[in-house]
Order: structure tokens, then C-alpha cells, then sequence
């Protein structure tokens, strides 16, 4: 049963640095205590990026192979450049924790500067994680089941205030129960100034149905995880329209990779894994008519990213005179043009990076030398 967001979260705030995130004003809504909440609107994308390179045999001889290289500990992403003005940075005394900065992002009249916290991990060879997606499941992620349960408990909760209700009205009652504080009195006609209603704040609601997603899809390692904690937006109407208290960002992308250095040049790649779910079928998800960007030739080296992103919105002010298609419609396009740009161009740079990485001795000798010191900065 839905009702409105308070603004009672815990406060955690960041101060952009140069390359480490460091805490202090705004409030961070943590996704982790946003599980199962349900909102009126619902945004979605999904998108796969293949960027090819080329593996030299000399490189994989050396140990200097793709597969080698994805398998580095994560400092890697602080370093690749992002397009819009966007940022990556550290996020002191956590080495898995990073923070996304996307400025001027325009949604109809509102423009916000979205902050995203992520952790990015090493999914080993063999090793399952559950992850959230937003691209199969049931709708707002409540089985029929649950949904048929919470409306037998409005139904019993409705009864129950109904009859309250008989009790507060009847003026033979001796002994007025103290729940009747509960009821507000209101003209229901002009001909009965007495009449009662039940308080608008106690009437149960049902949760909104929103657009399918889940928990426990599994994806199986080796792959690079990145995931989405905790989220705020940013702008000059932000704190006047409460928007840090009435959505929440959910995201989830996986990297993977053909190399020769570990015998997967000939491999299929999917999104969940060696044996992983089957995602092919557009019936059960999203992910089997999500679109593609970029093209790789069979026994080719190539980075693949999936990223699958989710915004649940109650939208604010003026916006929550807007349909509920025409929000959702407009959110996903502006999400899917930001996705394309960030996520093409990120592992364009990753690709440009390994490169270089596998090739120049002197840029793998500096690129461990700044790795510590970003370390270090972020107190790690």
C-alpha cells in the first residue's frame, strides 16, 4: 500500500573534487532502502555497445591480452573520459565505490545535474551475483500473488474503518472510541451538517502497478558489475520541488569481453553469462529488442557493454498534471540519448586505453604510479 514520501531518509552529501568525491550538503537517496517501493511513473532503458580492437599475439603471448587487462583492479575507470561534461570520481576510504556526475541534463522544462554512486566489481570466472533489471519481472516487481493479498488486506482495512465509522455516528453510543479521532467531519450534503468521512490519510491505497521489473536475475562471472546505490539530482528547482524525495535510480551494466588471452575469441557473449538466463525472447524481456551499437567481425577481440537502467518518479509540481504516457515517454528518450552517448564513448575509451596499456611500457608504468596516488587521495 502506497503513500506519500516523507523526507526522514539518513543524509549523506558530496562535494565534487578533482577525482575523489568528498562528503558534505546534499542528501543521497540510498537505493538499498528503496527496494519494493512502487511510483507512478516508471522510465526504462536498455542498451548493448560492442566495441572491437585489435589483440595483437605478441600482446597475449606478453600477458598483456584483453582478457588480462578487464581483469585489472577498477582504479582504470577514474581515467577514461566521459562526453556531456560528465565525471567520474573516487569516493574516499572505498575502493569499489565510485561516483558519476551527468551536468545539464534536460528533462521538458526541468534541467538537473544527476550524481550517481556506483560499485565496481570483478565478477570471477564461475561466480553468480543477483543483480535488479528493469526489462522483465512483473509488474512494480509484485507477483499477482502479492497483489491479491494486499488488496484482500485494503478490503479487510476498508471494513473495518467502515464500521468505526457506524460507531462515531451513532449518537446512542455511551462511550465514543478514541479512533474516532481519527475521522474528520464533513459536509457530505447541505441537508447533513453531521456527516463523516474517513480521513483521506487513513483510506488505504493500492501500490501502483509500474512497469516490470525484479531482483534476482543471475549473472555469471567473468564480467565487470557496475551497480547503482545511491542517487540525487541536482538544480536550481530541486530542493524547491522535493525531487530528492520522489524518485529513485536503479542501474545495473555488465562488461564483457572475446579475447584471445583467454580462449573466449569464438564466444557468444549475453548478458547473464556462460549458462546464464536466456534474454532472447521479447515476451519474457526487454533486453531481447534492446538496441545495439556497434558491430564485431567472428574471432574478434571486442568489449561488450549492457547497461539497463531504471528511474521510478512521483513526478512534482506541475509535472504531476502531465499523463503518465507522455512522462514516460519523454524520460525515456532523454535517458536513452544520455545512455548512448556515455556508455558509446566509455568503452570507446576503454578500448583506447588498452591499446595504449598493451603497447606503451612507459603509459602502464604511469598509469600505476596515478592509480596510487588516486588511492592515496581517496584515502585507501
Amino acid at each position: 500500500m502506497r503513500t506519500r514520501r516523507g523526507t526522514t531518509r539518513a543524509q549523506t552529501t558530496v562535494t565534487a573534487s578533482t577525482s575523489t568525491a568528498t562528503e558534505p550538503t546534499t542528501r543521497m537517496v540510498n537505493i538499498d532502502e528503496m527496494v519494493g517501493e512502487v511510483f507512478p511513473s516508471n522510465l526504462r532503458c536498455a542498451l548493448r555497445v560492442n566495441v572491437p580492437l585489435d589483440e595483437s599475439k605478441d600482446a597475449v603471448e606478453a600477458g598483456r591480452s584483453l582478457s588480462t587487462y578487464m581483469r585489472l583492479p577498477v582504479d582504470q575507470y577514474v581515467g577514461i573520459e566521459l562526453p556531456m561534461g560528465a565525471e567520474m570520481k573516487r569516493v574516499p576510504n572505498d575502493p569499489d565505490l565510485f561516483q558519476l556526475e551527468i551536468p545539464g541534463l534536460k528533462f521538458l522544462s526541468l534541467e538537473v545535474k544527476p550524481v550517481v554512486r556506483v560499485r565496481v566489481r570483478l565478477v570471477g570466472d564461475g561466480e553468480h551475483v543477483s543483480t535488479w533489471t528493469g526489462q522483465s519481472g512483473f509488474p512494480g516487481g509484485k507477483t499477482p500473488e502479492w497483489r491479491a493479498a494486499e488488496l484482500k488486506e485494503i478490503e479487510r482495512m476498508t471494513e473495518e474503518l467502515n464500521d468505526l465509522k457506524k460507531v462515531c455516528e451513532d449518537d446512542d453510543v455511551a462511550i465514543v472510541p478514541e479512533e474516532c479521532d481519527a475521522i474528520d467531519p464533513v459536509s457530505a450534503s447541505k441537508d447533513d451538517d453531521d456527516a463523516l468521512e474517513l480521513s483521506k490519510s487513513y483510506i488505504p491505497q493500492p501500490t501502483p502497478m509500474g512497469r516490470p521489473e525484479r531482483e534476482d536475475v543471475v549473472l555469471t562471472g567473468p564480467c565487470v558489475l557496475i551497480e547503482a546505490i545511491s542517487c540525487r539530482v541536482e538544480g536550481e528547482v530541486v530542493e524547491e520541488l522535493g525531487v530528492n524525495d520522489l524518485f529513485v535510480f536503479r542501474g545495473t551494466t555488465c562488461f564483457r569481453w572475446n579475447s584471445d588471452g583467454d580462449d573466449t575469441l569464438d564466444a557468444e557473449l549475453q548478458r547473464t553469462g556462460p549458462g546464464g538466463e536466456d534474454e532472447s525472447d521479447p515476451a519474457v524481456s526487454g533486453h531481447a529488442n534492446a538496441r545495439v551499437v556497434g558491430k564485431k567481425k567472428p574471432k574478434q577481440a571486442c568489449i561488450s557493454g549492457w547497461a539497463d537502467i531504471g528511474v521510478g518518479v512521483d513526478p512534482p509540481g506541475p509535472f504531476a498534471l502531465l499523463p503518465k504516457k507522455v512522462t514516460e515517454k519523454v524520460g525515456d528518450a532523454v535517458m536513452r540519448t544520455t545512455l548512448k552517448a556515455l556508455q558509446t564513448v566509455f568503452l570507446k575509451g576503454l578500448g583506447e586505453d588498452y591499446k595504449k596499456w598493451a603497447t606503451d611500457e612507459e603509459y602502464r608504468a604511469a598509469r600505476e604510479i596515478a592509480a596510487a596516488e588516486a588511492a592515496k587521495a581517496a584515502n585507501l
